[in-house]
């Protein structure tokens, strides 16, 4: 069993007495199995819920209580792989439709889906802020804003002088973007699946599956208590675990450091609390909190053991803080970590998230939102492969096929 992450977490304090549900108890037929109850899952249950077909969502321990409740929440249509860098890799039609798809998904986030939803997950619409770690990185921040100004996307160009009104500390340049926000992933996962199943998609926990037989008729699953699922469809949303379900060539799995600080009272030096992150690779990224915390996140490395046990927490948890305290001298001797993580997030060799399909697992689809924007592309993805099902084939689920990565 994959290690996903350590320490504690800081947003299942939040929303008390969440949701539960009860186990698989019988044998159970469905259109669509959906594996995983992460933010992925999530996503899927939710896109599914109004078509009409008999969905089922299992989870083997608790909802969002893997990858999910160690997740930051920064939602940006920006990825790790810049928009610059994507043009060289696709071509500008391709790679700007990706980057367009990532703002749009946002929007609708905002604008359609949470106000449907039992639960609030604390979304806020945010400007970001995207800086140069070096001088040498100046030329980065130059292309990135030559790109998403040609794409028509709302980016300011910064000087030093002009960071500075926005953060008390300077560096050679930064991009200023609109349309990005922060959530509460934890809430947000709980929110989708409490609408999904008051619009029937039946859901449960502590339901942990293997694949028993899989043919081109339907797919059948082994309940650890010996129950079957029969499924004409599954999508398989286990996060990072879908490594241990269906191993896919070239993926890296990372291990990054996050910590939420102490409440502090007066923001006022980080002007409307923009999210902000850096060209340096591995970065460093911070977005503050509803209840006036400050998260700061980074340090990635690449883990060579999926099972052993994260040793060095406590020593990246003194690095994040020295970080946070150089950008911010106020905060300096008045912050502290009162949660602090460790979780595992993994990469494709583009960076871009994929919808995996096998021949050995017919009739299914593997939702790899991989990378640093995973929320973001789950709610893509879901939404991509949910219109497959229905038969509503597009040229942009085609461009998130796993074939993709093996063109060359």
């Amino acid at each position: 069993m994959m290690d996903l992450r350590s320490g504690n977490v800081y947003w299942p304090d939040l929303l008390c007495n969440p949701p539960s549900y009860s186990c698989v108890e019988k044998n159970l037929e469905c259109d669509v199995l959906i594996v995983g109850a992460g933010v992925s899952g999530a996503c899927c249950a939710y896109e599914l819920k109004n078509t009409g077909l008999n969905v089922i969502l299992i989870e083997k321990e608790r909802v969002a209580a893997g990858s999910t409740s160690a997740n930051t929440g920064l939602l940006q249509f920006s990825s790790d792989q810049l928009l610059h860098q994507a043009i060289q890799a696709f071509g500008e039609k391709a790679a700007v439709e990706h980057y367009k798809r990532c703002c749009k998904t946002i929007v609708r986030l905002n604008n359609q889906i949470i106000p449907q939803l039992p639960i609030n997950p604390d979304l806020v619409m945010r400007k970001s802020l995207f800086f140069a770690s070096s001088e040498k990185d100046q030329k980065t921040i130059q292309l990135e804003y030559e790109a998403l100004k040609k794409a028509k996307f709302n980016v300011q160009y910064a000087d030093k002088r002009e960071m500075t009104e926005w953060v008390p500390f300077t560096r050679p340049a930064a991009l200023i973007t609109t349309g990005d926000a922060e959530i509460n992933p934890y809430k947000l996962t709980h929110g989708l699946i409490s609408a999904a199943a008051h619009a029937g998609v039946k859901v449960f926990e502590q339901t942990e599956v293997t694949v028993k037989k899989a043919s081109n008729k339907s797919v059948e699953f082994l309940t650890k208590s010996g129950y079957i699922i029969k499924a004409k469809k599954v999508i398989f949303a286990q996060g990072y675990e879908a490594q241990e379900t269906k191993k896919e060539k070239d993926v890296v799995i990372n291990r990054t450091y996050a910590i939420v600080t102490n409440p502090i009272l007066d923001l006022s030096f980080w002007k409307e609390k923009i999210m902000i992150w850096e060209t340096a690779r591995p970065y460093f990224y911070a977005r503050t909190t509803a209840d006036k915390r400050i998260i700061i996140g980074g340090l990635d490395e690449q883990v060579m053991y999926l099972k052993k046990t994260d040793r060095k927490l406590e020593a990246k948890q003194v690095q994040l803080i020295k970080e946070l305290e150089k950008w911010f001298p106020p905060l300096q001797n008045h912050i502290h970590a009162e949660y602090k993580w460790s979780g595992l997030f993994a990469n494709t060799p583009d960076s871009l998230p994929v919808i995996g399909r096998y021949e050995q697992f017919p009739n299914s689809y593997f939702l790899l939102a991989y990378g640093g924007n995973g929320t973001v592309t789950s709610l893509l993805l879901s939404k991509l492969i949910t219109r497959h099902i229905m038969g509503k084939k597009d040229d942009a689920f085609s461009f998130y096929l796993r074939a993709r990565l093996y063109k060359n």
